[in-house]
């Protein structure tokens, strides 16, 4: 199953976490496991090659991705480009989370500061 974390702040991703694998079909045909990926992939990879956001707080291995916005030194104009990012990737997770329920566990967690 995949693990996906959401953490929002006054209602923007400060923070996502994406572990695990689907196992919804064999290696190489899980489209759950690719869906996931791709859009994961996009979004860390749009942070940091075209937006080129050099302060970014994150991790990435096999099976396994974390995006820190809330503690990376981002500028507030960096913070609201970032959210156009977070936010397209999270409507994409939560319609593939609604699909594909067996294999995709989505939280959300609002976190106040």
């Amino acid at each position: 199953m995949i693990e996906i974390k959401i953490q929002r702040k006054n209602d923007k991703i400060v923070h996502f976490e994406i572990r695990g694998h689907a196992n919804s079909s064999e290696y190489g045909q899980d489209i759950v496991c690719a869906a996931i990926s791709s859009v994961s992939q996009m979004t860390l990879n749009g942070l940091l090659e075209v937006l080129e956001f050099k302060n970014l707080k994150y991790e990435e291995k096999e099976g396994y991705i974390v995006c820190d916005l809330e503690n990376s030194d981002l500028t507030e104009d960096e913070r609201e480009k970032a959210f156009i990012l977070t936010e397209s990737m999270y409507k994409y997770i939560e319609e593939v989370a609604k699909a594909y329920k067996k294999y995709v566990k989505l939280t959300i967690k609002e976190v106040r500061k």
